[in-house]
């Protein structure tokens, strides 16, 4: 169950753009999609300078696939399975933020994605 826990809270993390604590990660894992999605919202809109139609077309992005990852938050599925169903699913949504932001916002989103992968791995370490 831990393994299970650590694995969703890595997927949410990647996919929410900060670099919170360790705890606040674990709280929004267990958090309703549609908070979670308000959460990663604003996130974007500080770190990105989203504009007002942007803060729109990105909320509306992040509820769908905060949606969509809670069946495999709560799924029975192997740890493997579940990290290729999110993988999938982060996948779509960047495809679809990619049609929202504009190329540089999109770097830096992508560029605080690895970010968050190098200091999960730090700490996995």
């Amino acid at each position: 169950m831990k393994n299970l826990t650590t694995t969703i809270c890595a997927i949410v993390w990647i996919l929410l753009l900060a670099g919170s604590a360790h705890a606040q990660q674990t709280q929004l894992a267990n958090m309703p999609a549609d908070e979670r999605a308000q959460w990663q919202t604003q996130r974007m809109k500080e770190t990105l300078q989203l504009d007002s139609a942007q803060v729109v077309k990105v909320s509306s992005i992040n509820l769908s696939y905060a949606r969509q990852t809670d069946p495999v938050i709560a799924g029975n599925g192997s740890r493997l399975t579940k990290l290729k169903a999110f993988r999938q699913i982060n996948a779509a949504k960047e495809k679809e933020l990619q049609g929202v932001l504009s190329p540089q916002q999109f770097r830096q989103f992508k560029k605080q994605q690895q970010e968050m992968k190098e200091q999960f791995r730090k700490r996995k370490s």
